[in-house]
């Protein structure tokens, strides 16, 4: 016995399911170990209870299952009724003609669509940005700031003038 106790083998040792190598270390294992082979007496018996407990299986009708088979098969190979065809055909092509339409709509009429900034607002932020040019005057702190460290004006702080 090398210690370890195969308690996740026993049920499919009693079932007939190992490999025949795993089978062999059980059997040497279940020799050896007294308190294994008490459990593999319980599965037993707990296997047999739950064997006579299962209702039987239903017996097959096999000329009935490939009746159905064949039944399932040939409905999914059929091809649409010809009613249904005619339809079919111009629906692809009306898709494509309207999604074009909405394509040259947009690049007519989008690209004439232009913001105008009225000239006050634009004074008005650049009065509010000269009142707030002390804060840009201390070059060291905005420095060490991650966000500000590609802009230009802020690597050229010091030109400016107060």
């Amino acid at each position: 016995m090398d210690g370890r106790h195969p308690e996740r083998d026993l049920v499919p040792y009693l079932r007939g399911e190992l490999a025949a190598a795993d089978r062999e270390r059980v059997d040497r294992h279940l020799v050896a170990c007294a308190r294994c082979r008490a459990a593999t007496g319980g599965y037993r018996g707990l296997l047999d209870d739950l064997a006579r407990s299962a209702p039987p299986a239903p017996a097959v009708h096999w000329g009935r299952y490939r009746a159905e088979v064949r039944e399932r098969i040939e409905r999914r190979t059929r091809r649409p009724a010809e009613a249904w065809r005619w339809w079919l055909r111009p629906v692809p092509t009306a898709l494509a003609a309207a999604v074009i339409g909405v394509l040259v709509m947009v690049a007519v009429r989008g690209g004439s669509h232009r913001v105008m900034v009225k000239p006050e607002a634009v004074a008005f932020e650049e009065i509010m940005l000269g009142r707030r040019l002390g804060l840009l005057e201390r070059y060291e702190v905005l420095e060490r700031l991650d966000l500000f460290e590609d802009l230009d004006v802020i690597q050229h702080l010091d030109g400016l003038s107060t």
